[in-house]
């Protein structure tokens, strides 16, 4: 579906440059058919020499004559950028908004016009292809607009949707904050080997690695993580003990916690 449409990319910083990236690698679409925008006339010519792709410093010339817009900038300019393109976005064109926190009906309100909005929350590990992007499509929005979206972010890793809006709160808490949950794990497992002796490139690697194993095993296998650490623990073995230290420590009510307290913040921001 994407094969001929045109797309600006509103903000080519790092995760704008990495969707890019990936819908060119992916061919997606044609190099003529994909724009994208900065403030700085200098980075302008970066991105226009490192991807072969149009560029521009206004937005409001760039978002003409455009199938799919994605705003991927940060939430304090979306006021700024919604009011530059406000009066040549149309109903025909699709907004896509990876803004933190800023519901489809903010945006849609701020348009002052019946333009199908998608609100998608992609995750850090996009850069490297192996994020996790949920999208969430607002009033106007048609399942061909979704089709689309999922096929953009799909080039970035997963890919999924939700019709209840309320809900991409939790997925900010917990996709899109999860990384930072992931690496202290990963710095903890570590700094454990180091403590019994591993060297301390070796341990991280080791514990990254078996992250990602344990990982891609949920996602591959279907099985629920409780079956899975049950073929891990031996009776009487070494994992139930080092199980029971991570119960005494609370680690599975905290994580728990951190999930609930950062989706309050998350709301908090909305507001």
């Amino acid at each position: 579906m994407l094969r001929d449409k045109k797309i600006a990319v509103i903000g080519v910083g790092k995760m704008g440059g990495t969707l890019v990236n990936s819908v060119l690698k992916n061919k997606l679409v044609k190099n003529k058919n994909l724009f994208g925008s900065t403030y700085q006339e200098e980075h302008a010519r970066e991105i226009h020499l490192k991807y072969n792709i149009e560029t521009y410093t206004d937005n409001s010339e760039m978002v003409e004559g455009k199938d799919i817009i994605i705003l991927a900038v940060k939430p304090q300019m979306i006021n700024t950028v919604i009011s530059q393109i406000r009066d040549k976005v149309t109903g025909e064109q699709l907004i896509i908004s990876i803004a933190a926190a800023m519901s489809t009906q903010f945006i849609e309100d701020r348009l002052g016009k019946d333009i199908p909005v998608i609100r998608a929350m992609p995750n850090t590990p996009a850069l490297i292809n192996e994020g996790m992007t949920v999208i969430c499509p607002g009033r106007y929005v048609a399942k061909s607009h979704i089709t689309m979206a999922l096929d953009i972010f799909g080039s970035i890793g997963i890919a999924e949707v939700i019709h209840r809006e309320e809900l991409m709160d939790v997925v900010t808490a917990l996709s899109g904050s999860g990384p930072a949950y992931a690496y202290i794990i990963i710095e903890s497992l570590t700094e454990g080997g180091v403590r019994m002796g591993l060297p301390r490139e070796l341990a991280q690697k080791m514990t990254a690695q078996t992250l990602l194993g344990a990982s891609k095993m949920v996602l591959k296998t279907g099985m629920h993580p409780a079956l899975l650490k049950d073929t891990v623990t031996t009776p009487a073995g070494v994992t139930v003990d080092g199980l029971m230290e991570l119960e005494d420590g609370g680690i599975r009510v905290t994580l728990i916690k951190a999930i609930s307290t950062a989706t309050e913040k998350s709301k908090e921001i909305s507001k």
